[in-house]
Parts: structure tokens; C-alpha cells; sequence
């Protein structure tokens, strides 16, 4: 986990160097021109000499608060007005039009402003900034259940889970502008055996299974679909690679065997994952994620025919 630097240490550090320069410089000063007032008080004027070692003193107090003054200047410029003014400008130029002057690539542009910011400073500024991002997501979101469709239109009414219509529109009204996407793509090895051999009702009751399991992973940032018959997706937001992996890996190890223990067949879960930040092509990542998948959907089948 990223530690936090918060403005206010970041503050509080500025401040300390500035005045630990200061008393260092000022001693400095001090040490070489009144020295050098004291040594020569026995052979000149004591206050001339005073005089002048305050008028240096004080003229160089004045040029160490001025410098001062533009390294507060530069901090607060820095930190602070820049990535407001940039939030500023990337906020008021996205644009989410009426459904009939919709322009699906003008309206994209925009909203990627925001997320092409890329603020990291571990401050409070970035906390502003994932949370704008996390507004521009649930806007898209809401403005797409608004804009399109009934339920029935975006859910596996067998299932209860998000359907390929719903993952489509948010691969172009959400994922697109979120800063990492996960896509783990899953298939049921075997399922036309437990068709075969035991009637559809057990097949269904396996998909059944799958689908439930899949609804207690879901939430704000895990989706979970029914693509077609056996296929289902995970689409994780906002997790690096190596949670999101981890994620997926313990939901598949947890379901494990999805037919009855006494069957002298085994139906599992093959899957595949693939991971995606920065400029995001949602359709690319998909398919790596399908690809990895029957890959891996072979050799699964290959390992359970010889167990058979």
C-alpha cells in the first residue's frame, strides 16, 4: 500500500527546511560579520561597525525572506493550484449530451480527460481525484441504466446475473474510463456430460450454482455476467493484476467441483484473466481473456478424460 504523504506534512516538512535554512544562514551572517566587527572594534569606529554589520544582517534576513516567500509560492503553485486548475479544466469539459445528439467518440474524449490526468501525488489531491474518477464511473452508470433499457433487457432471467447487452454498453460507456480493468472469462467443463448423463435439470442446477456464487463476489466493483449457455465473465475495476488474480483464483478454488462427488466424472471451472490500465482497449482485453481461457478449458478437459 502506497504510503501517504498529506499536505500537511508536506507543509510542515517545507517549513522546517525553510527555517532550518534560515537559523543556519542567519548564524552564518552573524559569525562572519560581527566577528568581524568585534576583531576590528579596537582599531575602528564600534558603532560604524555595528551599524554596518545590522544593515548587512538585515538586508540579508530580507533576501532569505524572499526566497522564502517564492519557494511558498512554488509549494502552493505546485501541490495545490496546478492539479485544482487541472481537475478544473478536465471536469468542465466532459460532456454527457442528449440521447439524440449523441456522439459516442466526442463524448469518450471528454470524459477521458479526466482519467488521463493521472494525478499521483499520495495526498490529499489524489484522494480528490480517485473520488472525482469514482463520480464520473457511478455517472456513467446511472446515466446508462437511465438512458437504456429495462431490466429484463440487461440480465439473464435464468441467472439473475448481468447479461452480454450490459457488458457490452459499460465496455464503451464505463470501462473505458475506469484506470485498470481485470476481465476473467469462465466456461463449465463438462456440463454437456452432466446433460447426457444425469438430464438437463442437473445441468441447470449447476449453472444455477455457478450463478449464485457469482452474486455473492458481486458489488460496486466486480460485475458478474452470464454471456451465452455455460460462459460466464468477471470484470474486476480498480485492482491491480495481482489482487484481481488472487480474487478470481480463491472464487474458483472455493466452488471447486460442481457436479455430485459420487458422479465418476468431474465438472469444473476452466478460466482465463486478462488485465488492462492506462489506455484501455476493453474488446482486446476480452479476448485475451477468452483465449486463455479455452486454452486452458483444453487442457483441463484433457486432465479429467484421463482421470475418467
Amino acid at each position: 500500500m502506497k504510503r501517504k504523504n498529506t499536505l500537511r506534512k508536506k507543509t510542515a516538512l517545507l517549513l522546517t527546511i525553510s527555517l532550518g535554512a534560515l537559523v543556519i544562514f542567519s548564524t552564518t551572517i552573524s559569525y562572519i560579520f560581527y566577528s568581524n566587527a568585534i576583531i576590528r572594534g579596537a582599531h575602528a569606529d564600534i558603532d560604524s561597525e555595528r551599524t554596518s554589520f545590522f544593515v548587512i544582517f538585515a538586508c540579508a534576513e530580507v533576501l532569505a525572506a524572499i526566497l522564502l516567500v517564492m519557494v511558498g509560492i512554488f509549494f502552493m503553485d505546485m501541490y495545490i493550484i496546478k492539479p485544482v486548475k487541472r481537475l478544473t479544466e478536465a471536469i468542465s469539459s466532459i460532456e454527457y449530451p442528449r440521447a439524440e445528439d449523441y456522439d459516442e467518440r466526442d463524448s469518450k474524449q471528454s470524459r477521458l480527460a479526466l482519467k488521463n490526468l493521472g494525478i499521483d501525488s499520495g495526498d490529499e489531491m489524489e484522494e480528490l481525484y480517485r473520488a472525482l474518477q469514482k463520480f464520473q464511473v457511478d455517472t456513467s452508470e446511472y446515466l446508462l441504466d437511465i438512458r437504456k433499457g429495462s431490466w429484463e433487457e440487461e440480465h439473464d432471467t435464468m441467472t439473475m446475473l448481468d447479461n452480454r447487452e450490459k457488458f457490452e454498453k459499460r465496455s464503451k460507456d464505463v470501462y473505458p474510463f475506469v484506470d485498470m480493468l481485470y476481465i476473467a472469462s469462465l466456461d463449465i467443463v463438462n456440463l454437456h456430460v452432466v446433460n447426457d448423463r444425469l438430464g438437463s435439470e442437473a445441468g441447470d442446477s449447476i449453472l444455477t450454482k455457478v450463478a449464485r456464487e457469482l452474486r455473492r463476489i458481486t458489488s460496486e466493483k466486480i460485475h458478474t455476467y452470464r454471456i451465452v449457455d455455460d460462459h460466464f465473465l468477471i470484470v474486476l475495476t480498480g485492482y491491480n493484476e495481482e489482487d484481481a488474480t488472487s480474487i478470481v483464483t480463491r472464487w474458483v478454488e472455493r466452488v471447486g467441483r460442481l457436479n455430485r462427488v459420487s458422479d465418476n466424472f468431474e465438472c469444473r471451472l476452466a478460466w482465463g484473466g486478462a488485465y488492462g490500465e492506462g489506455e484501455l482497449d476493453v474488446e482486446d482485453i476480452y479476448k485475451h481473456a477468452d483465449t486463455e481461457m479455452y486454452c486452458n478449458a483444453i487442457t483441463l478437459k484433457k486432465q479429467l478424460g484421463k482421470k475418467a
